[in-house]
């Protein structure tokens, strides 16, 4: 008889338990789900996408195209972001920026119309660009463009602009195709 009550009370145990565990699943799921949302470019980060890499305003963006190490520096011209300057310097001996007087450069401007800008750099290389916002836009992957790589980490001056100076690693298109 014993026994018979230990096996009832194990049972009342189980059940408790199997209520208490559904009460809380049911609180938890009684929320209203999250969706997933894209990251987006930061002061201090790019945001890369299977097609395109967020790139926020007024940073140094280093471009790696085969050799060839290009900085590029975006500034939004209109308060929705849709109209852009951009300037590009190519890296000196040892890939430094330290003398932007002494490197090739080049410049322009480019505006969202009707849904992309051109950004041209040398080697020759040519981007396409759209708005994201007004802090920020897109540059998207270039198709057969040989070697071509985007650093993680965009850079405040031309003078800091170098790769592995900070936890920051290049980032390539077949990185983010499935």
């Amino acid at each position: 008889m014993l026994a018979a009550v230990q096996r009832k009370l194990r049972i009342l145990a189980a059940r408790i338990a199997l209520v208490v565990a559904v009460a809380s699943a049911g609180a938890a799921c009684s929320r209203a789900p999250t969706v997933p949302r894209p990251a987006l470019p930061t002061a201090d980060s790019l945001a890369a996408t299977p097609n395109a890499v967020g790139v926020p305003y007024g940073r140094f963006l280093l471009v790696r195209r085969d050799e060839r190490l290009i900085a590029l520096h975006l500034t939004a011209l209109s308060p929705l972001g849709d109209r852009v300057a951009y300037r590009w310097y190519v890296a000196g001996p040892g890939g430094r920026f330290a003398r932007p007087e002494s490197l090739e450069q080049g410049g322009g401007e480019a505006l969202e119309r009707p849904y992309t800008g051109r950004i041209s750099l040398p080697g020759p290389l040519t981007l396409d660009w759209s708005r994201g916002s007004k802090e920020f836009g897109w540059l998207y992957w270039p198709e057969g463009s040989g070697d071509y790589a985007v650093y993680s980490r965009p850079f405040a001056e031309l003078a800091d602009t170098a790769a592995g100076r900070d936890d920051g690693r290049w980032l390539t298109r077949d990185e983010f195709r499935k």
